[in-house]
C-alpha cells in the first residue's frame, strides 16, 4: 500500500487521484495550480515544478495553510522538491503563476526508503575535549554529557580547540537521538555524516584547519536513506533536511535564493576583512532590470545593470564588469554594496556592471560549461546590446568576466574566445576539471596550453577544502590552470584560500580580484 496519494485539482476545475511514483502533469494555467497530496506514514517526496514563464511562488503547505517546504520563490521558473513528510496528514502543493497562459510542468515521485535509517560511522573522536567526555561517560560519571553540552551552549558551535602552530580542531556538534546526521559544506569532505559518540546523543565530526579558515556549512538530521543504488539521489538528499546549526550563535549567512537556505557560519584565526560587503556610508549605486532576447540561443533571461552613484562620472569608456549567476551575486554576495565601497574607497574606478541570468536555473549546466553558442551570443548579442541600450564603449582592456564555480569556468572560455572583447577573468572556484565527456580531463586547461599566449590579464581563486571529489577537485585543477598560465607567461595571480565552494568566502574575495585587476 503507497504511503502517499496525490489529488491533482489543476486551476481547481479536474480533479484525478493517483500513487505518487506515477504523476507527470504538463497544463496551462492562468491563475494557480493546486495538488492534495495526502500522507499515511514518514515518506521522502522528490519532484520538481517549471513555467514557461515566471511564477510567483510554488509550495507545498499543511491543513493550516503554513509553508513546510518552498519549492521555488517569486521570479523563478523552475525548482526541485526535497521534502521528507515526518507528520501523516493532508498537504497541498500550490503554484500560482505571475503570467497568464503559463504553460507549467509537475512532477512528484515518492521514494523508497530502507528500513533501518542510522548511518553512524563510529570515528573515534581527536577533539581533546570530545576525548574527555567519552573517557567520563566510559567510567560512568554523572551528568557529565550534561556539563559538556552547557559548556558548548556558552561559545557555540563549532567547538574550535587551538594548537599551538595556529592552526585548530575544529568540531561540528548535533546533539539529539537521531538515526543519522549529514555535515553539508564540511572542510575537506564536502558532505559528510557524523558520528555518535557512545553513551551519549553526542554526534561529532572534527578536523585540523588552518589560521585565517572561513566557511559557512548546514546541518542535515535524519537524511533520508534511499533503498534502491542512486548515488546522486541519495547525495541529494541532504537538501530535504538541511538546515542551519541550532547551536551555532554566529551570525547567519542570510542566503536568498538558495535552494539550501540559511547557512551557519565559522571564521578562524586571522580571516580576509570582510568591511567591503558592510553598509559603510558609502554613496549608493542602483540597480535596475531589463529583458534581453537571444536569437543564438533561442531564449530571454533576465540582465540587471549596476550604474554607480551619479555623483561619479562615469565615461563611455569606463570599465565594464560582467557577472554570471547574476541574482546570487545580488543577494548571497552583495555586489553593489562592495562596487560602492570599493569605488568611494578609490580601489576602484567607477564602473558599470551586468548581472547574468538564465532562463531556468537547469541551463545553468548547459550555458556555463564551453558552450561556443553561449560565447557567440555574449560576445555578439549582449555586448552590442549594452553599448547600445547604455551608449557606451568600454574597451577589452577593462572589461572583466567573473563568476564563481561553473562561472569561473565560462569567463576563461568566454575571454580566450573573444579576447579582444573581454580582456579580463576573475575567476572564483572555477570548475576547470570540466570535460564534455568522463573520458577525459580539464578540457579547457588542456585548450589554453595548446593556443597562442593572450593579452588577457587574470586573477583566479580557490578553497584549501575543495578537494573531494578527487576527479573534480576545485583546489587541484586550479593549481594546473595556474601553472599553464604562468608558464605560457600570462599576467596572473593565484590565491589559495582557507574556504570551500561557498558564496560566504566569494563575497569577501572578489574585492581582492577586483583590487589586483585595477592595479
Amino acid at each position: 500500500m503507497k504511503s502517499v496519494v496525490i489529488s491533482l485539482l489543476a486551476s481547481l476545475t479536474t480533479t484525478a487521484v493517483h500513487a505518487v511514483s506515477e504523476i507527470e502533469e504538463t497544463l496551462t494555467i492562468s491563475n494557480d495550480y493546486r495538488a492534495e497530496i495526502n500522507v499515511d506514514e514518514t515518506s521522502y517526496i522528490r519532484g520538481s515544478v517549471e513555467g514557461d514563464k515566471s511564477l510567483a511562488f510554488a509550495r507545498i503547505v499543511d491543513s493550516q495553510g503554513r509553508v513546510v517546504k518552498t519549492i521555488i520563490d517569486e521570479g523563478l521558473r523552475d525548482g526541485e522538491i526535497f521534502w521528507l513528510a515526518t507528520t501523516p496528514g493532508k498537504y497541498i502543493l500550490e503554484v500560482v503563476t505571475q503570467e497568464k497562459e503559463n504553460q507549467i510542468k509537475v512532477v512528484v515521485e515518492e521514494k523508497s526508503l530502507k528500513s533501518d535509517q542510522s548511518v553512524n560511522p563510529n570515528e573515534s573522536p581527536i577533539s581533546p575535549k570530545l576525548i574527555e567526555v567519552s573517557k567520563s561517560l566510559s567510567a560512568g560519571i554523572e551528568d557529565a554529557e550534561k556539563l559538556f553540552w552547557q559548556q558548548i551552549a556558552l561559545k557555540g558551535t563549532p567547538l574550535i580547540e587551538p594548537n599551538h602552530d595556529g592552526s585548530a580542531i575544529v568540531t561540528f556538534l548535533w546533539r539529539g537521538d537521531e538515526h543519522n546526521v549529514r555535515l553539508f559544506g564540511a572542510p575537506y569532505d564536502g558532505h559528510v555524516y557524523l558520528s555518535r559518540l557512545k553513551n551519549s546523543d553526542i554526534w561529532h565530526k572534527s578536523y585540523q584547519v588552518p589560521n585565517g579558515s572561513r566557511l559557512s556549512y548546514r546541518m542535515a538530521p535524519n537524511v533520508p536513506q534511499l533503498s534502491g543504488f542512486e548515488w546522486i539521489e541519495q547525495r541529494r538528499a541532504v537538501l530535504a533536511t538541511a538546515q542551519t546549526d541550532p547551536l551555532n550563535i554566529r551570525p547567519k549567512f542570510v542566503a536568498a535564493n538558495d535552494k539550501f537556505g540559511d547557512a551557519s557560519t565559522m571564521e578562524y584565526g586571522n580571516v580576509f576583512s570582510d568591511q567591503y560587503t558592510l553598509e559603510l556610508g558609502s554613496a549608493q549605486g542602483q540597480v535596475e532590470s531589463y529583458q534581453l532576447a537571444s536569437d543564438i540561443l533561442n531564449n530571454t533571461r533576465s540582465v540587471k545593470v549596476y550604474l554607480p552613484h551619479q555623483k561619479y562620472q562615469v565615461a563611455k569608456d569606463a570599465p565594464l564588469l560582467i557577472v554570471f549567476d547574476g541574482d546570487q551575486y545580488l543577494s548571497r554576495v552583495p555586489t553593489p554594496t562592495i562596487l560602492d565601497n570599493l569605488i568611494a574607497a578609490k580601489k576602484i574606478p567607477p564602473l558599470r556592471a551586468i548581472f547574468i541570468n538564465h532562463p531556468t536555473s537547469k541551463l545553468r549546466g548547459t550555458e556555463l560549461p564551453p558552450n561556443s553558442d553561449f560565447a557567440e551570443f555574449m560576445a555578439t548579442e549582449l555586448i552590442p546590446w549594452v553599448k547600445q541600450t547604455f551608449q557606451i564603449a568600454p574597451p577589452a582592456n577593462k572589461t572583466i568576466l567573473t563568476g564563481s564555480s561553473y562561472g569561473g569556468l565560462a569567463s576563461m572560455y568566454v575571454a580566450h574566445q573573444y579576447p579582444a572583447i573581454f580582456g579580463n577573468v576573475l575567476s572564483q572556484s572555477g570548475s576547470f576539471w570540466w570535460a564534455p565527456s568522463r573520458l577525459q580531463k580539464e578540457w579547457l586547461t588542456k585548450q589554453i596550453s595548446q593556443s597562442p599566449e593572450n593579452s588577457l590579464k587574470i586573477y583566479m581563486n580557490a578553497g584549501l577544502f575543495e578537494q573531494k571529489p578527487d576527479r573534480a577537485s576545485i583546489i587541484d585543477t586550479n593549481r594546473k590552470l595556474y601553472q599553464v598560465l604562468q608558464e605560457k607567461h600570462y599576467d596572473v595571480k593565484f590565491d589559495e584560500l582557507a574556504s570551500g565552494h561557498d558564496y560566504y568566502s566569494w563575497r569577501v574575495t572578489i574585492a581582492n580580484g577586483l583590487d589586483y585587476l585595477f592595479q
